[in-house]
């Protein structure tokens, strides 16, 4: 092999592994643990040193929004154990289609001794109206 060749190879090689780095780094530093309501109540711990994507039902009569802050409080429970609640502090402007008994996805840090999940990023998920009829309300 000639010697142009090998510090061609060589200098390929190090590009591959410096974009290998950035990308393992990048992923990393943004990527969030996935957690249901109950699972982040038995290990708070977890959620209070990473970032954390919940998914859970809004309960009813706990919605409070601030519309001059932006600030919205409510509880959100866990979709199998109705009983595991925790209560929620999101700032910013609430999505349209947030409402009682929606299914949430929020992403933020939880505070176990308050037990209350502040989010950074709240998505309310479409109503089943949007959805296509089943075969058997077709009939």
């Amino acid at each position: 092999m000639k010697k142009s060749s090998k510090k061609t190879a060589l200098a390929l090689v190090l590009i591959l592994a410096g974009i290998g780095f950035l990308i393992m780094k990048g992923i990393s530093d943004t990527g969030v643990y996935y957690r249901t309501v109950a699972e982040v109540l038995t290990d708070g711990a977890l959620a209070e040193k990473r970032g954390v994507r919940v998914s859970g039902e809004v309960e009813d009569g706990t919605i409070l929004y601030d519309q001059k802050e932006l600030k919205l409080t409510f509880s959100v429970r866990d979709m199998e154990e109705s009983g595991k609640v925790m209560k929620v502090v999101y700032n910013g402007v609430k999505p349209d289609a947030f409402k009682e008994d929606v299914e949430v996805i929020l992403e933020g840090r939880y505070d176990e001794p308050k037990n209350t999940f502040y989010a950074q990023t709240l998505l309310a998920k479409c109503p089943s109206k949007y959805e296509g009829e089943t075969e058997q309300e077709k009939e």
